[in-house]
This record gives C-alpha cells, structure tokens and sequence, in this order.
C-alpha cells in the first residue's frame, strides 16, 4: 500500500505531467468549442496522455 501512495504522489508531484493535463484540457475545451466531442474520446485521451505520462516517468 505505502508503494502505491507513494506511487500517486510522484505522479501527482510531476511538473511535466501537471503541462501534459493543462495543454490537454484546454486543447480539448477550444476544440469543443468548434465541434462536439464525445465522452469516450476524451476518456481515451486523458487515458492516453496518463499512459504516456507513466512509461514516460518508469523508462525516461
């Protein structure tokens, strides 16, 4: 349990992944403004962007 806490704090902690949400949201917020998006594309880009937050921080 104390690997997995200190798992998500690393996460949380990283400045790079903090970057990589922000672009993400606001990129995603103005092009919702231009055409709608589904549901299960943004949960599939953020699951992306966490994905290659993850092997980014493990194998980089």
């Amino acid at each position: 349990m104390k690997r997995i806490v200190q798992g998500l704090k690393s996460y949380f902690s990283d400045k790079k992944n903090r970057i990589v949400h922000i672009v993400m949201g606001i990129s995603l917020l103005i092009g919702s403004v231009f055409d709608s998006i589904s549901p299960y594309l943004r949960i599939g880009l953020y699951a992306g962007a966490i994905s290659f937050n993850l092997i980014r921080m493990r194998y980089f």
